[in-house]
């Protein structure tokens, strides 16, 4: 059974979890064996050493496990992730830490030796530190907060990428039709929806902007060539997939268009009160004006023939989609035409 990317990396991430408990869960044994003995002694500490990497491994393991199947099922209130949460986590964390204890060292030495307090805090806190860096990263995104914290974006950089505007068609009439209230959550399962396949096809949900998604990808895209092109049709087929879904919540399917076009842009820190990485450049605006060009050519995916000469040779495209040209095409706002052509479904 193949993996996707998209599960790939939920289990890398977890894995650089586990790996990280374990060598904190031995240091902090560690340190705790030789500030209270004054001297560390191999044979006589190794089994503390053993204690810390053991419980890291379950506490970390537990941790990710209890998420998975109950904490992130949902989405959660505040006041959930504040007392519930912590409480859940702490109880793991000692039952846990209990159960290895005893296993390696006995019962009778488990109340004398434990240090069951200063051990369950240390894990909680790294639990929540752990909780945080991951809530705050599925807020800004993966390579937002990591371009903030080490500053990879403080000066501007010229990148080439991929971008695509993948707009909701019709979102004024369909947003009368549902009322603000569940239009937004209509807006807010499509934009779930199409998380996954935007993944697996190399991509990066670069920002939301208002009905509107705007999805980059890197010159190089890690050996899936045709993800840009690829992506659409795969988010047509989840959405079809929940079809049953969308027609028994809200009355109708998510039916949307995108653009696509190629080239330079600037990556760079936007911002003093609220922070962001912006992209910007004559790319973004172009990609933008191309998605507007569907609609009045009744047409469901556009792309640059710039972009599709980047990709490859039409002749080695996959043949499950059709290309067909529209010739060059007067953009608003650019002083020379350009060459756009529909991407079809064979």
């Amino acid at each position: 059974m193949k993996i996707s990317p998209f599960t790939l990396k939920k289990f890398r991430d977890g894995i650089y979890v586990v790996i990280l408990s374990i060598f904190l869960g031995g240091l902090f044994a560690f340190i705790m064996s030789v500030a209270v003995a004054g001297s560390f002694n191999l044979q006589k500490d190794f089994r503390y050493i053993l204690l810390g990497t053991l419980t890291g491994f379950g506490v970390s393991s537990g941790i990710l496990l209890l998420n998975e199947i109950f904490l992130k099922r949902k989405a959660r209130p505040l006041w959930f992730s504040l007392l519930v949460t912590p409480f859940l986590q702490t109880a793991l964390i000692s039952f846990v830490y209990a159960f290895v204890f005893i296993s390696l060292l006995g019962y009778d030495s488990f109340w004398k030796d434990s240090y069951l307090f200063h051990t369950v805090s240390f894990s909680l806190i790294l639990t929540v530190l752990t909780s945080l860096y991951a809530d705050i990263e599925r807020l800004l995104g993966r390579h937002v907060l990591k371009g903030l914290l080490f500053g990879t974006y403080r000066r501007p950089k010229n990148e080439k990428r991929f971008v695509m505007f993948l707009d909701l068609a019709g979102s004024t009439a369909v947003a009368e039709r549902l009322g603000s209230l569940k239009f937004h959550a209509f807006l807010n399962d499509f934009f779930c929806d199409i998380a996954r396949p935007i993944i697996n096809h190399g991509g990066e949900i670069c920002k939301y902007v208002g009905d509107e998604a705007i999805i980059t990808w890197p010159e190089k895209t890690a050996g899936l060539p045709y993800g840009p092109l690829l992506v659409f049709f795969a988010i047509d087929e989840i959405i079809k997939k929940r079809h049953n879904y969308y027609t028994s919540r809200y009355g109708l399917i998510p039916q949307f268009r995108a653009g696509l076009h190629f080239g330079s842009i600037v990556a760079g820190e936007m911002g003093l009160t609220r922070q962001e990485i912006a992209y910007s450049g004559d790319v973004m605006n172009t990609a933008a004006r191309i998605q507007s060009e569907c609609r009045l050519r009744n047409e469901i995916f556009l792309v640059s023939d710039e972009t599709l000469s980047r990709l490859g040779e039409k002749a080695d495209f996959p043949q499950s989609i059709n290309i067909v040209s529209h010739g060059t095409v007067s953009l608003r706002g650019k002083s020379s035409d350009l060459a756009i052509s529909a991407v079809r479904s064979a």
